[in-house]
């Protein structure tokens, strides 16, 4: 299933290439100035000491994918589901609901490493990539986490939505809290301390810490690693009931 969706998306990307092609480099490039540009004043970088090109670099490639796996989302899990279509046929095929979301979830990781190859290189030929060989693993490492936990999320959202209106409100709230509240572009210190603690629980924002923590300094936190992951599993696998209910309706 997961070689179909993958040529899905290939024979999706050869039907609208010119718009694709576009799209993949202009969307990068207007992350790169409303954050990099735009943001270079702002008291972001919190407990780190790096320069802010180095300090926003990784959060810009995690802003970039985080986005781009949206529509792709969309499209399947609710467009396809709400109008009948290649969804409702997947169910009769002879995988487990959790293989079905588990499949979603690889193909938006691919696409997404492909994504941030191609944000990497527009980014490089703007300011200079910061890491060595060993912490691009590590970056690779937790960016593919982070891609796992938030596909899951987004699948959450287009399972339990049923209206167009109620899917675009909960996108736009989650979109918010990725910019404000997850340490891509503003650092939790910056929070009241009762608001930054219930901000660092959440596994979205663990991840993020954990990689920041990893690049910037060094330390490899095993806690703020381990929960985003755990926390997949757990998404996948409600994912994988909410998908069965719905299906049978």
């Amino acid at each position: 299933m997961i070689k179909a969706l993958l040529l899905r998306r290939t024979w999706l990307l050869r039907n609208n290439l010119t718009t694709s092609v576009v799209i993949l480099f202009l969307f990068p490039l207007s992350i790169f100035i409303f954050t990099n540009l735009a943001l270079r004043k702002l008291p972001a970088i919190g407990l780190y000491d790096v320069e802010f090109d180095v300090w926003i670099y990784p959060n810009m490639i995690f802003l970039v994918t985080g986005l781009g796996i949206l529509p792709s989302i969309f499209r399947d899990v609710f467009d396809l589901r709400v109008h009948k279509k290649v969804l409702s046929y997947l169910s009769l095929a002879p995988h487990s609901k959790r293989y079905m979301i588990l499949s979603f979830s690889v193909v938006s990781v691919v696409e997404s490493l492909i994504f941030g190859f191609v944000s990497i290189i527009l980014f490089s030929a703007l300011i200079s990539y910061p890491f060595g060989f060993i912490k691009t693993f590590g970056f690779i490492f937790y960016f593919s986490i982070y891609i796992f936990l938030l596909s899951n999320v987004f699948i959450t959202i287009a399972i339990l939505s049923d209206k167009l209106s109620t899917i675009l409100i909960s996108v736009f709230a989650f979109i918010f809290f990725l910019l404000f509240g997850s340490g891509l572009i503003i650092s939790p210190t910056f929070y009241p301390p009762s608001l930054e603690s219930f901000l660092s629980v959440l596994p979205l924002a663990m991840v993020i810490k954990a990689m920041q923590s990893y690049l910037f300094s060094g330390f490899f936190n095993w806690v703020f690693t381990i929960i985003p992951f755990l926390t997949s599993i757990l998404l996948l696998s409600l994912n994988s009931v909410l998908i069965r209910n719905k299906l049978r309706q």
